[in-house]
């Protein structure tokens, strides 16, 4: 099997090397041309969590050739239209992408490469790229879950495949229920990672914060809501089901805090991507990956979303030079009332 991480960035690194490590041969594609340079000359770099330096081979995006079995899809969200054709390209007719970003990526990558070729993926660990050749694991290496399906809820034969291939990168999981496992991973990202981009910090600056903390626990009571406006089952991800930190008054909200410090302490290590992509200059995915997923969505099926709407254009504020990047945009966020 040929087998080509498309995007590998932090997690790309990781995934990357550690297949490598384990036996399989894979090529990382990026379009980062330093980052390609330094994984060939001095290897895969994992420091925080895992210390490793693994030997790998990696390509820029135009230095491709031939077609793939497998494409491990890690590319952001706001670079599907430079990536995919890519993939395309060089993905075998009976080929397979395995899309493994955050969001609900299936149907965007689907509409490329056909929905028969595409496979969901949803990745429960976090690292963090430090510099070119060098990723950061900050999630436990006993953390590092992957839930693996189909668009449809089959068990099928390649995901069987997809999921013995990364059991040398993680522990991976079949699921016949990816849009719930999404909206999972959809509601913990958007509470956490964007106030993390919001308070110019890591996960545990969220987790130190109340305001910050109070704001990520509306998202989540938001994100429910539209779920379960939509039809949509959360599935557990580790072991926890997110819908026991749904609450209705100020007094379930407050009873409720302590899990999510338990849920969270294990990553409290984590800085959004999306932090990172605002310091460097680039637009971040919130609009197409995170926050922007549930307000649309609420919109559809008539579920309001203040605290998501108010994150969302902080965080695009911060993008665009409109707010300063630093904690205190925490302080812009207005708590909608609930009950006592």
């Amino acid at each position: 099997m040929r087998m080509a991480i498309m995007g590998a960035g932090s997690l790309g690194t990781i995934i990357g090397a550690l297949l490598t490590k384990n036996g399989y041969e894979v090529d990382l594609i990026d379009s980062n041309v330093q980052h390609v340079e330094a994984l060939n000359k001095s290897g895969a770099k994992i420091v925080g969590l895992m210390e490793l330096v693994q030997p790998v081979k990696a390509l820029t995006p135009e230095q491709m050739t031939g077609e793939y079995d497998l494409f491990l899809y890690l590319v952001k969200s706001t670079q599907h239209d430079s990536a995919l054709p890519y993939v395309a390209k060089h993905l075998k007719p009976q080929g397979v992408v395995v899309a493994m970003q955050n969001g609900i990526p299936e149907d965007a990558v689907a509409a490329v490469v056909g929905k028969e070729r595409t496979v969901g993926g949803i990745v429960g660990w976090g690292a963090t790229w430090l510099e070119p050749g060098v990723s950061k694991l900050t999630s436990a290496p006993d953390r590092m879950t992957y839930d693996i399906g189909e668009m449809d809820g089959k068990d099928t034969s390649r995901i069987n495949e997809i999921v013995k291939i990364l059991s040398a990168a993680g522990i991976p999981e079949k699921s016949t229920n990816l849009i719930g496992i999404r909206w999972t991973k959809l509601t913990i990202n958007c509470s956490f990672s964007t106030m993390s981009a919001v308070v110019a910090g890591t996960y545990g600056d969220v987790l130190d914060n109340p305001k910050a903390l109070t704001c990520a626990a509306h998202i989540w009571q938001e994100s429910l809501a539209v779920a379960k406006a939509a039809g949509v089952s959360p599935e557990p991800l580790q072991g926890f089901d997110i819908r026991q930190l749904d609450f209705s008054t100020q007094r379930e909200r407050d009873e409720k805090m302590p899990l999510f410090s338990k849920l969270l302490t294990p990553h409290r290590n984590i800085k959004t991507g999306m932090l990172y992509d605002i310091e460097a200059g680039r637009m971040p995915e919130i609009e197409t990956a995170y926050n922007g997923i549930i307000c649309n969505w609420g919109q559809k099926h008539g579920v309001k979303t203040p605290v998501n709407e108010q994150v969302l254009e902080i965080v695009m504020g911060m993008a665009n030079g409109k707010y300063k990047i630093e904690p205190a945009n925490v302080d812009r966020v207005k708590i909608p009332d609930i009950p006592a």
